[in-house]
């Protein structure tokens, strides 16, 4: 478990979990609306050596694609909107599984858990206070 207290430390933290990501894999984000999921997958961006100023919540557009040095490709879902693990082929997401050059981040992944790799690592985000987050890595 980590405290962070401020913005920065989240992308500190996710830089350095970035940094020690292997691809392909497959990165769960779990925590409510404003936990800071999208801000990691930031930090995770600019530790796999891409920009990280280009990531946005793809919470309309489903998924988003960032090139990065170490892994090829960030792809980053949101399946928020989606209606279940039916609507991933949409995506490519059986591609997606077979590229191994790729990190995949999803935002709110209870949404199609049943289509999930079952070695996904899992990140919980908790609000403690208005800056103050909580973060928890399963593996």
């Amino acid at each position: 478990m980590t405290i962070m207290n401020n913005e920065q430390e989240t992308l500190d933290a996710a830089i350095n979990f970035a940094k020690q990501l292997t691809p392909p894999a497959v990165i769960l984000l779990e925590g409510e609306l404003g936990a800071g999921k999208t801000c990691f997958v930031r930090g995770m961006c600019e530790g796999l050596g891409g920009d990280p100023r280009q990531v946005s919540s793809p919470t309309f557009s489903i998924m988003q694609e960032y090139e990065v040095v170490s892994a090829g490709r960030l792809v980053h879902i949101d399946a928020y909107r989606l209606s279940g693990e039916d609507e991933l082929a949409t995506i490519g997401w059986d591609e997606l599984l077979e590229d191994k050059n790729v990190v995949i981040a999803i935002e709110w992944p209870s949404r199609i858990k049943n289509a999930l790799p079952p070695d996904s690592l899992t990140i919980q985000l908790e609000h403690i206070d208005i800056q103050t987050r909580e973060l928890l890595i399963n593996v």
